[in-house]
């Protein structure tokens, strides 16, 4: 009894996969799995790469580095990670900075400002950071990125990188609500996305974040004034550099500012989650196979499957030719891999009734 699959995508590979893992686990060795096409031309899709998905890692991609579901495919210092929240990676993807300078420009600002030859600038700096390091974010521009530009919203963002620093330190923090006033009936209206830092001044030099800094505790708000007025004086002398940083923050301590004094973040869901608490080792995943494509051939060839070209009548998946490297190959990859686990129930349906 055999199965032959048309094409060299890694959607074969894994509709492959998946069938021979069912057929050995049910001691049927006699099904036979082929893929007609030349391994040589697989679509490569490379990491440096993380996401939840049990289907890829059923299918052993990333499992060296990754924990249950959680898949990590490493890839070469320097490159950015591309990383989905989703379950199975079936929503956005983003990237996250692994060479220390980060790609949100917010992160980037906060680099500019802790390596500035200006004292004043790295005093804010490390105000800053002292801040971060008081909840439990150590100073890595990577866990800013994911702060700042997950496609989230801006309190799961917050709870996300906490979940993110604190597996990585090992250091709870201090909670975000103990820096919230309990004697405050008044809350703020959230500041929209993406909001220009120069909005921010001036809405602080006309009084109307007021009800913003009020949600603060006394020490909470002095040292937020503090740091907004040094960043306004910086920018005064260097043409607003760093207002990136000033609108991110802002625009996220709006929305913790809705929080109630003894509230709590939302609680994140399983898949972002596990990507959340594993990405230390994602950051850090060079060595290993690179090659999410080139994990599952060696899977499919070591259950017994293997490549023929000329068969006349093989299953076609028909997907669609792959995107340019980056987030959009691997959105594509598990796009793929989601229709091809789908194929493969309906395979082993058509195979197991077949007549003997």
């Amino acid at each position: 009894m055999e199965v032959v699959l048309s094409g060299d995508s890694p959607a074969a590979l894994t509709a492959g996969i998946l069938l021979l893992s069912r057929a050995r686990s049910f001691g049927l060795v006699q099904l036979k799995v082929s893929i007609d096409g030349d391994p040589q031309d697989i679509t490569p899709v490379e990491g440096p790469a993380t996401l939840h998905s049990t289907v890829l890692a059923s299918c052993g991609v990333g499992r060296e580095l990754g924990q249950g579901p959680l898949v990590v495919v490493p890839g070469p210092p320097g490159r950015p990670l591309l990383t989905s929240l989703s379950k199975e990676g079936l929503g956005p993807w983003f990237e996250l900075d692994t060479s220390g300078r980060g790609s949100h420009p917010g992160a980037q600002a906060f680099v500019r400002l802790s390596r500035d030859p200006r004292p004043r600038a790295r005093q804010l700096g490390k105000q800053l950071r002292r801040f971060l390091a008081d909840l439990g974010i150590p100073a890595e521009p990577a866990l800013l990125d994911l702060l700042f530009a997950a496609p989230v919203p801006p309190l799961d963002r917050l709870a996300l990188t906490l979940r993110a620093g604190r597996a990585i330190t090992g250091v709870a923090g201090t909670p975000v609500h103990a820096w919230l006033a309990s004697d405050t009936s008044e809350f703020p209206d959230p500041l929209p996305s993406d909001v220009p830092g120069e909005v921010v001044v001036e809405r602080f030099r006309a009084g109307e974040l007021e009800a913003l800094l009020g949600r603060a505790t006394v020490r909470g708000r002095d040292r937020a004034e503090d740091w907004l007025e040094g960043m306004i004086a910086l920018a005064d002398s260097d043409g607003g550099r760093d207002m990136d940083l000033v609108g991110a923050l802002a625009e996220l301590a709006s929305h913790v500012g809705l929080l109630p004094s003894h509230g709590m973040l939302p609680p994140t869901a399983a898949a972002a989650d596990a990507v959340a608490t594993g990405l230390g080792r994602a950051l850090g995943a060079h060595r290993g196979e690179r090659d999410a494509s080139q994990a599952l051939r060696h899977v499919f060839e070591f259950l017994g499957g293997r490549f023929v070209q000329g068969e006349e009548h093989p299953i076609r998946l028909g997907y669609s030719d792959p995107p340019p490297e980056g987030v959009e190959r691997w959105r594509w990859f598990v796009e793929g891999v989601d229709r091809a686990a789908t194929r493969a129930e309906d395979l082993w349906r058509e195979v197991m009734d077949r007549p003997s």
